[in-house]
C-alpha cells in the first residue's frame, strides 16, 4: 500500500507540475508582452519628456526676448518726470527739422491736452505741412524710425497741386508715469 500510495501521490505531483506548467506558461509570454509594452511606454514617455523640455526651453527665451523688446520699449518713452510741454517741443522741432529736410514746409502746430492713463500719458501734436507727397512719405518713414516711440494717430492729406499736398498730422509721443509698476507687471506676464 505504501507503494500505491506513493504512485497516487506522484501523479498527483506530476499532474500538479502539468498544469502549473499548462497554466505559467501563457502566462510568461503575457508577462514578456507586457515587459515590451512597457518599455515602448517608458521610450514613449522619455521622448515626450525631451520634448516637452524642449519646449519649456524654447518658450523661456520667447519669454527673455519678448522682454528685452518690452523694456526696449519702455526705455522709448518719455521718463515722468518730463513736463508735457517740454515732450511737445521737443516733438515739433524734431518734425520741424526732419520736414526741412525732406523738403516740406511746417505750417503750423497746436498742443492739444495730454491724455492720461494709468501707467502711460499720451502726448499729442498737431501739425501742418505743406510739399510734395513723396516728401510726406519720407517724413512718416523717418517719424517710425525715431529712437522715442511717436505713433501717428491722425492723417489727413488734401492736394493743392500736381505733386503737392497739404497734411495735417497728430503724432503722439508717450510718457512713462509708473515705471516699476509696468515692469512689474510686464514679468508677471512673461514668466
Amino acid at each position: 500500500m505504501n507503494r500505491e500510495r506513493l504512485k497516487i501521490i506522484g501523479f498527483y505531483i506530476l499532474a500538479a507540475f502539468v498544469i502549473a506548467r499548462i497554466m505559467i506558461t501563457p502566462l510568461q509570454h503575457s508577462l514578456q508582452e507586457k515587459k515590451n509594452v512597457l518599455k515602448e511606454y517608458e521610450d514613449t514617455y522619455k521622448m515626450r519628456m525631451l520634448s516637452y523640455e524642449r519646449y519649456k526651453a524654447q518658450e523661456k527665451g520667447k519669454n527673455r526676448e519678448s522682454a528685452g523688446a518690452i523694456e526696449k520699449f519702455l526705455k522709448s518713452l518719455y521718463a515722468g518726470d518730463v513736463p508735457f510741454s517740454t515732450i511737445q517741443s521737443e516733438m515739433v522741432e524734431k518734425i520741424s527739422a526732419l520736414a526741412e529736410k525732406e523738403g516740406l514746409t511746417l505750417l503750423s502746430f497746436e498742443f492739444p491736452d495730454p491724455v492720461s492713463f494709468k501707467a502711460v500719458s499720451e502726448v499729442p501734436v498737431v501739425v501742418r505741412l505743406n510739399g510734395q507727397q513723396k516728401g510726406v512719405v519720407a517724413l512718416l518713414g523717418e517719424i517710425e524710425k525715431d529712437s522715442r516711440t511717436l505713433v501717428v494717430k491722425r492723417f489727413e492729406d488734401s492736394k493743392t497741386g500736381q505733386y503737392a499736398s497739404q497734411c495735417v498730422m497728430t503724432i503722439s509721443a508717450f510718457r512713462l508715469e509708473k515705471y516699476e509698476q509696468v515692469k512689474a507687471e510686464v514679468k508677471v506676464k512673461t514668466k
